[in-house]
């Protein structure tokens, strides 16, 4: 393991600096020429770096444009939740290269765009919390990312971000800016708020506790108060305020899942983000069964247990593969 992130900093670095002319490291050549099956994964991580083109011809980064970029790649593969769940940069398959894009889009354009860069990954089965050089806190749920910029000129604090985060954002008079998967920008006064927007959901939710802030798409914008919720649907980009709960929209900082009218094919995408694992669903079932209620999250196989009290399903855990029927 040691070995493979060793080669994946080389591979990092000669991606990020091979518009400046530099020659394949010694190390990294040594590798590429050890197994073909190592050629054809650095070709791969380098194709797809090349069609992810994180700029403009302006030289200007375009967020939109990049997540564009590596959601067409990813709707490509078989699985969207792999490039989360597959940590090791160097091991062979698109979950690895798709990962690699989402890496090398945060530090490409921060390296070459910005005075400061901080960047926080919280992988599957993980969750983790960051500081950001302004102050603000932010924390991770499992499958989330963001990395932070800030530009001197344009004195704008600027977030890139997918996942879902709990953000509780420094007052200034600087802009603090998300951009999200899919194409919402949320604009920032010193607040806190929850943060949804995997990139492999249709829908990116917002839901504000203290403070205000701005969800913008295009011409859509919506100003939101305190106590509400509000989503957007990134197939018609529209932004509209929703009902529920607001509470419950980040019961994951304890350890608590609510449930409200929820399907077992969403409950389950929460659980592989949560668990690290991998879930195979009865044809059928996923839109058929619905939960209410609130599961305290305890090990993957006390989630499934109380699932099973609830509705009519069994289940069949093999190492990180779970596999559910009905009873």
């Amino acid at each position: 393991m040691e070995e493979q992130k060793h080669i994946k900093d080389y591979i990092v670095d000669y991606l990020l600096e091979e518009d400046a002319g530099k020659a394949v490291d010694p190390v990294l050549a040594e590798w590429l020429a050890e197994d073909e099956s190592n050629r054809k994964d650095f070709d791969l991580y380098k194709k797809i770096w090349e069609e992810s083109h994180l700029y403009t011809e302006s030289g200007a980064y375009d967020s939109g444009l990049a997540w564009e970029k590596v959601d067409a790649i990813n709707g490509q593969k078989k699985s969207s939740r792999q490039y989360l769940r597959n940590i090791s940069y160097a091991v062979s398959g698109a979950a690895a290269s798709l990962l690699i894009v989402l890496t090398l889009s945060f530090m490409g354009v921060f390296q070459k765009k910005s005075d400061v860069l901080v960047r926080m990954t919280a992988d599957y089965g993980n969750r983790s919390e960051i500081v950001l050089p302004d102050g603000s806190l932010v924390k991770l749920n499992s499958g989330s990312e963001v990395a932070y910029s800030y530009d001197p000129k344009k004195k704008i604090r600027e977030v890139a971000f997918q996942g879902e985060g709990f953000f509780d954002v420094s007052k200034s008079k600087e802009p603090f800016v998300i951009k999200t998967a899919g194409g919402l920008n949320v604009r920032v006064w010193g607040t806190s708020f929850n943060l949804q927007a995997y990139t492999d959901d249709s829908v990116v939710q917002a839901s504000l506790v203290e403070g205000c802030i701005e969800l913008e798409s295009g011409k859509e914008k919506l100003i939101m108060k305190p106590g509400e919720i509000a989503v957007f649907d990134k197939n018609t980009n529209e932004i509209k305020q929703v009902g529920g709960i607001l509470s419950h929209s980040y019961g994951w900082l304890d350890n608590k899942l609510y449930m409200e009218d929820m399907p077992l094919s969403v409950v389950c995408k929460y659980l592989e983000r949560r668990y690290d694992v991998e879930i195979t669903l009865q044809s059928g079932l996923g839109e058929d069964i619905r939960y209410n209620g609130v599961i305290q999250e305890e090990t993957v196989t006390d989630v499934m247990e109380a699932l099973s009290r609830l509705s009519h399903i069994s289940y069949h855990v093999k190492g990180k593969h779970i596999s559910i029927i009905s009873k």
